[in-house]
C-alpha cells in the first residue's frame, strides 16, 4: 500500500458549488442561533403576555357565559384599538436596530426620547375610547346586558392605557438593541401581579376591596400595567451601562417624531386591520349568541397562544433585518429572513397538527360547559386550518418591517382581512350550515391571502439588488 502524503487535489469548478454550499449553510445556522438567541426571551414575553389573558379568561369562566361573552368583546374592542394605536410606537424598532447596526447608540437613546413623548400624545385619545366602549359595542348590535358589562371592562382599562404605551416605547429601546431579557423578566412579574389582582378584585377581599366580578380583571390589568411601566424605567434608569437619556435632549423633537411615526402609521394601520378582523369576528359570532361568543373566546385564547410564539420568532427577525440593515449586509438580510420563515411557519405546522387530533381535551382546559365544548371544538378545527397561514404572515410582515417597509404591507392587509376575508366569513356564516364556523373560514381565507401576497413582497423587496441603497425612512427599498 502506497502511503505516501499526496498534496491536496486541487480546488476544481465542480468542487466549488459544494464548498459554497457548505459555507452556505454554515451561515445559515449560524444566523439561526442568532435569531433564537434574540427571539427566545421575546417567545416568552409574548407567552407571558397571552398569559395574561388566559388566566382572565380561566377565572372569569365560572361566572357564566355572559361574563365569558363580555370579557372576550370586551377583550377583542380594547386589544383592536391598541394595536390601532400602539403600531405607532413599533415605528421606533427598525430605528433603533438600524441604528445599533450602524454603532451610533446615540441615534438609539434619540429614538427612545421621541418614543415616550409619541406614547404620552397618543395615550389620551385611546383611553378615551375606551370609556366609549359599552355605547361602541351597542353599536355593533351586542345583547344589551353584554355590551353594558363590556363597556364597564373597558372603561376600567382605560386608566391603564398611559403605562401600556410607555412599557412599549422602553421595551423597543432594548429589543432594537437585542437586549430582550428585561421585557421578559418584567412580562412574567406582571402576570403573577395581574393573577393575584384578578383574586382579589373579582372576587374581593373582606374589608379591603369589594367583589366587582368581571370588572376586575380589567382593574386587575390596570394596575399591573402600572407596576410594569415603573419596574421598566427603574430598570432603564440604575442601569449601569445603558443610560437612555444621557447627553439626549428631553424636548420633542418633530423631525424625529415624523420619521417614527411616517414607519408606525403603516404598523398601526395593519395592526388595527388585522386586529379589526379578529374584534369584528366576534361581533359577527355574538350574533349567534353568549354561547356562541364565549366558544369564540376560548378558541380564539388558544390560538393566540401559538401565534405568540410565531410572533416572538419573527419580532426577532425584525430585529436581525434591521442590524443586518445597519452593517449593510443585505445576504445578512436573506438569512434572516429565510431563517425567519423555517421557525415560525415549522412550528405553526406542528401546533395545526395538535388543533387537528386534540381539540376537545385542548378546549376542556377553559371549560366543562357542554354547548361551548362542542362549539368550541369547531371552531379549533377551523383554527387548525389556518396555523401555518399565520405563520407565515407574520413572518414576512416582521421581517419587511425590520427593513422599514411598511406601507404595501399595510394595502395588502386592507385588501385581505376587509375586502375578502370579512365578506367571505359573513356568506358563510350566515348564508350557510357552517353558522360560526363559517366566520372562522373567512378569517382563515384572509390569513392565507395575506401569507401569499407578503411573500411576495419579501421576495421583491428583500431580494433587490437596490437593497441596501439610501432610501428615505419609512419606504421601501427601490424595486
Amino acid at each position: 500500500m502506497n502511503t505516501t502524503l499526496q498534496p491536496p487535489e486541487p480546488l476544481t469548478p465542480a468542487r466549488r458549488p459544494s464548498t459554497r454550499g457548505r459555507r452556505r449553510g454554515a451561515l445559515f445556522l449560524r444566523e439561526l442561533g442568532g435569531l433564537l438567541r434574540v427571539a427566545g426571551p421575546l417567545i416568552v414575553s409574548q407567552l407571558g403576555q397571552v398569559g395574561m389573558n388566559t388566566a382572565d379568561t380561566i377565572m372569569v369562566g365560572p361566572l357564566g357565559a355572559d361574563a365569558l361573552a363580555a370579557a372576550g368583546l370586551g377583550s377583542a374592542l380594547h386589544v383592536a384599538m391598541l394595536m390601532l394605536f400602539t403600531g405607532t410606537i413599533l415605528g421606533m424598532t427598525p430605528l433603533v436596530s438600524q441604528a445599533f447596526g450602524a454603532g451610533d447608540p446615540g441615534r438609539c437613546r434619540e429614538v427612545l426620547v421621541q418614543g415616550l413623548w409619541l406614547s404620552l400624545a397618543l395615550s389620551v385619545p385611546l383611553a378615551g375610547l375606551n370609556l366609549l366602549g359599552g355605547d361602541i359595542a351597542r353599536r355593533f348590535g351586542q345583547d344589551p346586558a353584554v355590551a353594558a358589562l363590556a363597556g364597564e371592562y373597558m372603561s376600567a382599562l382605560a386608566w391603564g392605557v398611559l403605562p401600556a404605551l410607555l412599557f412599549l416605547a422602553f421595551r423597543q429601546y432594548l429589543e432594537g438593541m437585542g437586549i430582550t431579557t428585561p421585557a421578559m423578566g418584567m412580562t412574567f412579574a406582571g402576570l403573577a401581579m395581574n393573577v393575584a389582582a384578578n383574586a382579589a378584585f373579582i372576587h374581593g377581599v373582606d374589608g379591603w376591596i369589594p367583589a366587582m366580578g368581571m370588572v376586575g380583571t380589567g382593574w386587575a390589568t390596570t394596575l399591573t400595567r402600572w407596576g410594569m411601566a415603573v419596574g421598566m424605567m427603574g430598570y432603564l434608569l440604575f442601569h449601569p451601562r445603558l443610560r437612555p437619556f444621557r447627553g439626549v435632549s428631553g424636548r420633542p423633537n418633530g423631525a424625529l417624531l415624523g420619521r417614527i411615526s411616517a414607519i408606525g402609521i403603516p404598523i398601526g394601520a395593519q395592526l388595527g386591520v388585522e386586529v379589526g378582523l379578529i374584534s369584528f369576528t366576534a361581533v359577527m359570532v355574538g350574533w349567534f349568541g353568549a354561547t356562541s361568543l364565549a366558544a369564540h373566546q376560548v378558541t380564539i385564547n388558544l390560538a393566540s397562544v401559538t401565534f405568540m410564539v410565531a410572533l416572538g420568532v419573527s419580532l426577532a427577525g425584525s430585529i436581525r433585518v434591521g442590524q443586518h440593515l445597519g452593517a449593510r449586509s443585505a445576504r445578512g438580510v436573506r438569512r434572516a429572513t429565510l431563517a425567519t420563515y423555517a421557525c415560525s411557519v415549522g412550528f405553526m405546522s406542528i401546533c395545526a397538527l395538535g388543533f387537528f387530533l386534540f381539540p376537545r381535551q385542548l378546549v376542556g382546559l377553559y371549560t366543562s360547559d357542554p354547548d361551548i365544548l362542542r362549539v368550541a371544538s369547531s371552531l379549533l378545527l377551523m383554527a387548525a386550518l389556518f396555523q401555518v397561514f399565520d405563520g407565515a404572515q407574520v413572518a414576512g410582515l416582521c421581517s419587511l418591517r425590520g427593513a422599514a417597509d411598511t406601507r404595501v404591507p399595510m394595502v395588502i392587509a386592507v385588501f385581505g382581512y376587509w375586502a375578502l376575508g370579512v365578506p367571505v366569513g359573513y356568506l358563510l356564516g350566515f348564508h350557510t350550515p357552517l353558522g360560526p364556523a363559517g366566520v372562522w373560514a373567512g378569517l382563515s381565507t384572509a390569513l392565507a391571502t395575506v401569507a401569499l401576497l407578503l411573500a411576495w413582497r419579501v421576495r421583491r423587496v428583500l431580494w433587490s439588488r437596490s437593497l441596501l441603497s439610501p432610501v428615505p425612512t419609512g419606504t421601501a427599498p427601490p424595486v
